[in-house]
């Protein structure tokens, strides 16, 4: 894509090392100042991936590779056929030696191209073992390990493992509290690594310091597609970093922001760099503070932006001003197919929306497919205008109405299958953990049973009837895989 804008305008490429007067968030750039030199602690306390380097103690904080392990994937000489085999004995070495429980479906699934090993509680040590073994592993190439409560150490070893697998290209790192040591080593390893394609960083309670460092690793990556950062706490410096990686990076297809406080500065940061991204084709900024003053830089951005496919601004606080700043970014905006302004509530003329809805009737933003305004009320003029837009542009869907309030409308309370599983274990005055073993007595020692196993066994004792055991059955299974797991279960029940 070729910019009309002046290079001269573009942020600066920053680093976590700049420290300079003019910076907006002087403080956070100081903290980030030492994360360099944080990192080579990181690097030289632990030890981390330094197999040549002897450890002649056992200390937990060791290299994930380190030689006092004297596994077979060290060695690496085993051959393509008996990978998995191999990778699965020293996996169970690995635990026995760090005295961690296997997770069975991990071991399971060794070699498998995608690996689910969401809600097992791994924390640090049991995410030491998996990452050690998938350290040269080049077959999984897919790795799920949400709600796992990974901390500090669990967030090195994952960072180390970006560093040196070259098989991995889908990772999610959902809610686990990764801590600022551990995103220190993820950031570290984004630029050296080109096959990761998807990285889902969301519900981590990561800040602006943590923002620092995300971004220069995003800045720096050029094989990055897809990024989930929704859920954190990134607030309004982390938008002024996270604009300055997005005006260089040019690999990202897809980033999500929903869900934080970026407002003000930060807002203004991220609109404008979409005026220098020619990569970006879905942005999700849904739920933060953008406001009328993002929407001004959003609007002119989009004018020269040739690339963006999907824009969702909704509960943003926007008002009729800042959906008239968008409006006017219909001129030059080519590629845009979805526009989600849905939840920002326009209490006055719909002026916003009606300027919106003439755009659109003059052929601004030709590809919009389309149009979320859901909870904005039209007045009469707007849906006179919509009706003429529908009837002109046959391809265009608009998503509009508000919904009632609960004063006028009465719901019909649904019972929720957990009541019924509640009563169950206080009548018979057992814990949720007791209950699991009881469905299948001869796996009682298994951190997860098929749906099969799990249906049979709680029809045999009578819990409730199928048709709520069917919903419970769903929602347990919320990742699709066919297994129920205990510690989900326990924790759910």
């Amino acid at each position: 894509m070729v910019n009309s804008t002046s290079t001269t305008d573009m942020p600066r490429r920053h680093s976590v090392g700049d420290n300079h007067s003019n910076n907006p968030a002087p403080s956070l750039r100081s903290a980030c100042s030492s994360a360099s030199s944080t990192i080579k602690q990181v690097d030289s306390t632990l030890a981390l991936l330094r197999p040549e380097k002897r450890v002649d103690e056992e200390d937990e904080t060791q290299s994930i590779t380190s030689s006092h392990w004297d596994t077979d994937l060290e060695e690496d000489d085993f051959s393509d056929g008996d990978e998995a085999k191999s990778d699965k004995k020293t996996y169970l070495k690995v635990c026995d030696t760090l005295g961690v429980i296997p997770v069975s479906r991990f071991g399971n699934e060794i070699g498998q191209e995608e690996i689910k090993i969401n809600h097992r509680f791994l924390k640090e040590m049991g995410t030491k073992a998996i990452a050690s073994v998938l350290l040269r592993n080049k077959t999984t190439s897919k790795l799920h390990v949400a709600f796992n409560e990974l901390n500090t150490r669990g967030g090195i070893y994952i960072g180390q493992l970006l560093s040196k697998n070259r098989a991995l290209t889908e990772l999610n790192l959902a809610k686990n509290n990764i801590k600022r040591e551990g995103i220190i080593a993820i950031a570290e390893a984004l630029p050296n690594n080109t096959v990761i394609r998807k990285l889902d960083l969301s519900g981590n309670g990561l800040g602006d310091k943590d923002a620092a460092l995300l971004a220069e690793g995003i800045e720096n990556n050029s094989s990055l597609h897809c990024l989930n950062l929704s859920s954190n706490k990134f607030a309004e410096a982390s938008g002024v970093y996270f604009g300055t990686a997005l005006t260089y990076n040019n690999s990202l297809l897809e980033l999500d922001f929903s869900w934080n406080h970026i407002r003000r500065s930060g807002a203004e940061a991220i609109a404008k760099s979409l005026r220098y991204n020619d990569s970006l084709e879905k942005l999700d900024l849904s739920w933060n503070g953008f406001d009328d003053i993002g929407t001004a830089d959003l609007g002119e951005s989009l004018k020269r932006n040739s690339t963006i496919k999907e824009l969702i601004i909704s509960n943003n606080r926007l008002s009729d001003e800042g959906l008239k700043n968008i409006a006017m970014g219909f001129k030059g905006s080519d590629k845009l197919e979805v526009l989600n302004l849905n939840h920002n509530l326009i209490f006055n003329a719909c002026q916003g929306v009606n300027k919106i809805l003439e755009m659109l009737y003059k052929n601004g933003a030709p590809e919009l497919k389309v149009l979320a305004i859901l909870d904005i009320k039209l007045d009469h003029d707007c849906e006179s205008l919509l009706e003429n837009v529908l009837a002109k542009r046959a391809g265009l869907t608009v998503h509009h109405g508000c919904k009632k309030t609960d004063s006028f409308v009465t719901k019909k309370k649904e019972t929720n299958p957990f009541d019924f599983l509640k009563v169950y274990l206080d009548k018979n005055k057992i814990h949720a953990s007791d209950l699991f073993k009881r469905l299948d007595p001869e796996c009682q020692f298994r951190d997860s049973l098929s749906r099969a196993e799990f249906i049979d066994g709680m029809k045999r004792l009578k819990v409730m009837s199928d048709f709520y055991l069917d919903k419970l059955v769903e929602v347990l299974d919320m990742d699709g895989d066919g297994e129920i797991d205990y510690s989900e279960f326990v924790k759910m029940s």
